[in-house]
């Protein structure tokens, strides 16, 4: 849509339309009326209060409301029970009757039981899955852990004569003998340093970790210093 054009005429003042009111409310009812129309009109609207309809006929009245506990049901006034057979316990001895003494049984109680068990069956008991030495296989090795060990025997063979192996040399020894030396001396001085009291699980680990370690370089060294032939094998 083209915009409209621009006009010296659109300055022209153009007339408003008259604003046309509607017509004042009246009600339809007239506007005076007496106290006895007043009241009449009240007790009318009391009378449909109860949503019944203009002109109808209501099921109650007005002044007959529903009151409390009306809709419950009406239990008959109680009174004693009307059983046809009442249970009834019996009856206590009474003082002029005597229980009955001296009632004693002649059955030997102690020879009766020792017939009884005397004369019983045994119980039979299935032993077979229990005897195990009656087994042919009863003490031998189990094949498995033959074949494990013939394994093990085998690999360590192949190791020994695969691996290159050379003697070691007194200087190489004594080097070795040296370092395990200087080693021990380092722990030992670490364990010297412990505290006497060893109160807390740490302190008793570390005591158990540094003697270990002094009884393993102390059998290594003396190993290597009783000149026996030892043989390094090359990885």
């Amino acid at each position: 849509m083209e915009p409209e054009a621009e006009s010296i005429y659109s300055l022209i003042p153009r007339p408003q339309p008259a604003v046309i009111k509607p017509g004042r409310y009246r009600s339809k009812h007239p506007g005076t009326i007496n106290a006895r129309q007043f009241v009449m009109g009240v007790k009318q609207a009391r009378e449909h209060a109860t949503f019944g309809l203009p002109g109808g006929q209501l099921a109650e009245p007005p002044a007959k409301f529903l009151k409390s506990h009306q809709k419950e049901p009406l239990l008959p006034t109680p009174g004693p029970p009307h059983h046809e057979r009442m249970l009834r316990k019996s009856s206590v001895p009474s003082r002029t009757e005597k229980p009955q003494m001296g009632l004693v049984s002649q059955k030997n109680f102690v020879t009766a039981n020792a017939i009884e068990n005397i004369l019983a069956k045994p119980k039979v008991h299935d032993t077979s899955e229990r005897l195990y030495i009656l087994k042919p296989d009863f003490g031998e090795v189990p094949a498995y852990l033959q074949r494990n060990r013939e394994q093990i025997q085998q690999e360590r063979q192949q190791a020994v004569t695969m691996a290159p192996s050379s003697e070691m040399s007194m200087q190489e020894r004594e080097e070795l003998v040296g370092q395990l030396k200087e080693k021990w001396a380092v722990v030992n001085e670490a364990y010297q340093k412990l505290p006497f009291s060893l109160d807390t699980p740490t302190k008793k680990r570390r005591k158990e970790e540094l003697e270990k370690q002094l009884g393993q370089l102390e059998k290594d060294i003396k190993l290597l210093s009783r000149g026996d032939r030892l043989l390094v094998v090359d990885d």
